[in-house]
């Protein structure tokens, strides 16, 4: 089963593509009979995006009375210690609805909420969420067996990003250690292991694939064409970059230095292009660096957020890919880039050297030179970026949606077999 929720805006996020593209694999093996599972908060994902998607269709839903689907809804507040907080007279207020509606649907019902579920759940062996806390009506079902798909340790390991008051934080805090669980790397596994205390034989990792399909463009007009769409001019090569925009991506640092860059080379027609969703806080940090850069600002453009069929295009016009990210979970916009074709230089640390390899250039994202040495390389070395490409290419295939699938199946059987 898979508990997942998203659509397509601005907020989404490559824990959406992992989830959605998991799903459509495990939807095309018939050793699997799956259910989707997806609680009374997600129920506008239900409504607006499995029935509105054509490659979802046929996808079993379980359903549930409104009023058994309120109690789950409450339910699950109190279960992240929300109702603990705010003013007592909201929180009175709250109680006094959830006892309304347990007296509603019928105390039998309710108490025995166990069973209930046994009987909503029946002929399921295992529960798997790709993104998320198992919910608390699903726990209490002991017979099943339930996995979690882990993609970073950020609330634990990086505070300062993620405050404790968050979602993510609080589901690293409420694990279960008698549940199993997926790594998107040994990187993000050992973070894991090491933060949460969770037994090394109930975590294997699975390697992930991209969120699209990413193939080489040849297509000069293809590429030409995009690249007016979002703003960047025709007589400029550029170096690409591709993230959510906030601080752990380190974007500060590549602009500082890809300036220093173009001033030690007295080089004009390059430019360095970011794409990526941001909040408001972030960019002004951003904006205000650029502002400082003086007669430089130029060479910084910003893009936004970039649509789906954009991506492929842009990745293949540029000279190259960055991603100076402090810490990664998987990295996969490194993936991304690797299958398009283009040359990729990224941060040493973290998940990120499992995916490039020796396929391009790893740097301390820390050290202004080797950065600029690393920009200089790609640059300079014609030789040398073909290798890169060639390579990125081959190393590209080793990751797809089906070899991860077949792993997780694979545990699947393992776990029901013993």
């Amino acid at each position: 089963m898979i508990r997942h929720g998203a659509d397509k805006s601005i907020s989404r996020t490559g824990l959406y593509f992992v989830a959605y593209n998991i799903l459509l694999v495990m939807l095309k093996r018939k050793d699997l009979n799956l259910k989707f599972y997806c609680n009374p908060g997600q129920k506008h994902f239900v409504d607006v995006v499995l029935k509105s998607n054509k490659k979802l269709k046929g996808l079993s839903i379980i359903n549930y009375s409104r009023v058994d689907g309120l109690i789950a809804y409450f339910e699950h507040l109190k279960y992240e210690s929300k109702l603990k907080k705010g003013p007592r007279l909201i929180r009175e207020a709250i109680r006094m609805i959830l006892d309304l509606f347990k007296w509603v649907s019928n105390a039998k019902i309710y108490l025995n909420m166990n069973r209930y579920y046994k009987d909503l759940l029946k002929d399921t062996d295992l529960y798997f969420s790709p993104w998320g806390r198992i919910p608390p009506e699903i726990n209490k079902i002991e017979a099943i067996k339930k996995y979690s798909l882990i993609h970073d340790m950020i609330p634990l390991i990086f505070q300062e990003f993620a405050s404790k008051k968050s979602e993510d934080y609080q589901y690293y805090h409420s694990l279960d250690k008698k549940s199993y669980y997926f790594a998107n790397s040994e990187h993000t596994k050992r973070d894991f292991i090491k933060f949460t205390g969770i037994p090394t034989e109930n975590v294997r990792t699975i390697m992930l694939s991209t969120s699209l399909e990413c193939k080489r463009i040849n297509d000069r007009l293809q590429i030409e064409k995009v690249k007016e769409k979002n703003n960047i001019p025709r007589d400029k090569k550029y170096l690409f970059s591709l993230c959510t925009l906030n601080p752990r991506k380190n974007l500060i640092f590549a602009i500082h230095n890809f300036v220093e860059f173009v001033k030690r080379h007295n080089i004009d027609d390059f430019i360095f292009v970011l794409g990526g969703a941001y909040s408001e806080k972030h960019i002004n940090e951003i904006d205000f660096a650029i502002n400082q850069l003086d007669g430089f600002r130029d060479k910084i453009i910003k893009i936004g957020y970039v649509d789906d069929e954009d991506l492929t295009a842009l990745y293949c016009g540029a000279e190259m890919f960055v991603y100076p990210s402090i810490y990664e979970g998987f990295g996969m916009p490194i993936l991304e880039a690797m299958k398009c074709g283009c040359p990729v230089i990224c941060s040493n640390t973290s998940s990120m050297p499992e995916v490039i390899g020796d396929c391009g250039i790893q740097i301390d994202p820390t050290s202004d030179e080797e950065f600029i040495n690393a920009l200089e390389k790609m640059a300079f070395d014609d030789r040398f970026r073909g290798k890169c490409i060639e390579k990125g290419l081959e190393r590209a295939k080793q990751f797809s949606w089906e070899y991860c699938v077949d792993d997780i199946v694979e545990e699947f059987r393992e776990s029901l077999d013993g």
